[in-house]
């Protein structure tokens, strides 16, 4: 039931993500038919990150007191059906109103999934069932792209979001019947055993624990290595094809092939990534942040040596998919060490923080991604700067090697004095 659990997760997730760039490809077309501007459009996509991140807040803490699987089930919902809705705008206005709502769902589901797989798998485990459900971020935003690129031209731009709406409410219901709500806790070294013999887990969130959040250096130092990354993750994937295009001449459609391979890189980096975090946990925690830093210290220097590069498209393209493939490998990596350093009642809101940050980070990347290409006057060196901001991300890793062990003993001793008291 858990295979099953997870495979209905990661299709939610994929649909979900796909919301995001089903529009991408006919900005044109919409802005024709309503008479609107990019400036317009880009209001539209802003109030999208924004709106999801700032709910997710709120449904990070819900998913620490409530049922889960009512709450995903009740974002998703809330997500698509303004999708759906989108298809049938006439108006700036309409468009702008239910492209907003559609941010909910997005926003909602990322704290809830990551806190259900705490719940569902034990401390080693989680890393591989992170990964995949961090991919389907990836996969999802592909398959948006396809849809929206494909079927708009088509069959016009109010299709595709019926075309990625409608499964999702689909599978919505029937998740009804097909997910379970997990124990919370059922997997905690020392209380586990009995929260799966019928205790219930005593601890509830209370809104001053925000506070003992940021006491945990592992959360801390994370949380800043993810400021620093959302600059290189803001900046490149958003400039790359202009770049290709403006500074070595491609013609769009080879620079956006060049983009799709450097998408499979960033997908494949994800599930290998989760998979070694796993192995190289079970052998030694402390191993886990040191492997992280390494392969984003690498990530730098592929992701320059890519931009640098002058030579045959198929050459350009591996070495995009290699610069994504190791700057990947720590996303991951960074939720599982999240889920074994916070308590079963923080996961929720630990990860709706680290959500908000990304999605208003992604804002910010890209807004000094195009400064900087104003300021050096070219967009490769633009891009360069940016991606040494990755460098920063891999020393907070290193460092991160020195604690992460530790916060990680220090909750399973708080799970076992939990444990005594409840017998």
């Amino acid at each position: 039931m858990k295979n099953l659990a997870i495979a209905f997760l990661f299709l939610l997730l994929v649909l979900l993500n796909a919301d995001q760039m089903v529009m991408s490809p006919n900005i044109g077309a919409i802005e024709e038919e309503l008479g609107i501007t990019d400036a317009h459009i880009g209001v539209v996509a802003s109030s999208f990150t924004i709106i999801g991140a700032l709910i997710s807040l709120l449904w990070g803490y819900l998913a620490d007191k409530y049922s889960r699987k009512n709450l995903l089930i009740y974002s998703v919902l809330i997500g698509e059906i303004p999708c759906f809705m989108t298809a049938f705008s006439s108006s700036y206005g309409e468009l702008f109103f239910w492209r907003a709502l559609t941010g909910i769902g997005i926003g909602a589901s990322f704290p809830i999934v990551y806190s259900m797989v705490g719940d569902m798998f034990d401390e080693v485990s989680r890393g591989k069932v992170v990964a995949l459900l961090s991919s389907a971020i990836s996969v999802g935003g592909i398959l948006g792209m396809v849809i929206g690129g494909f079927a708009g031209p088509n069959f016009g731009w109010r299709i595709p979001f019926i075309l990625v709406s409608l499964p999702n409410v689909i599978l919505a219901i029937v998740s009804i019947f097909i997910l379970k709500e997990p124990k919370r806790g059922a997997f905690e070294k020392g209380i586990g055993e009995l929260i799966r013999s019928g205790y219930t887990y005593p601890k509830v969130p209370r809104l001053s624990d925000y506070a003992k959040l940021i006491k945990v250096k592992t959360n801390l130092l994370l949380f800043f290595q993810g400021i620093a990354g959302t600059v290189p993750w803001g900046a490149i994937p958003y400039f790359l094809v202009e770049f290709f295009r403006r500074e070595r001449n491609l013609s769009v459609e080879s620079a956006t092939l060049v983009f799709i391979v450097f998408g499979l890189g960033n997908i494949v980096g994800i599930v290998f990534g989760g998979w070694m975090g796993a192995r190289l946990y079970e052998k030694s925690r402390v191993y886990v942040p040191i492997f992280c830093s390494l392969t984003t210290a690498a990530g730098v220097l592929f992701t320059v040596l890519t931009l640098d590069f002058i030579g045959p498209l198929t050459s350009l393209s591996l070495m995009g998919f290699l610069a994504s493939f190791m700057a990947s490998l720590t996303g991951p990596n960074v939720k599982f060490m999240l889920l074994n350093v916070n308590e079963p009642q923080d996961r929720g809101r630990i990860f709706s923080i680290f959500n908000l940050t990304d999605s208003l980070g992604s804002g910010f990347g890209k807004f000094v991604g195009g400064a900087l290409s104003l300021s050096l006057g070219s967009l490769g060196a633009a891009l360069k700067v940016s991606a040494y901001f990755w460098i920063i991300c891999a020393i907070l890793l290193f460092i991160l090697a020195f604690y992460f062990a530790k916060d990680v003993s220090v909750l399973q001793k708080n799970m076992m004095a939990l444990s005594k008291e409840l017998k």
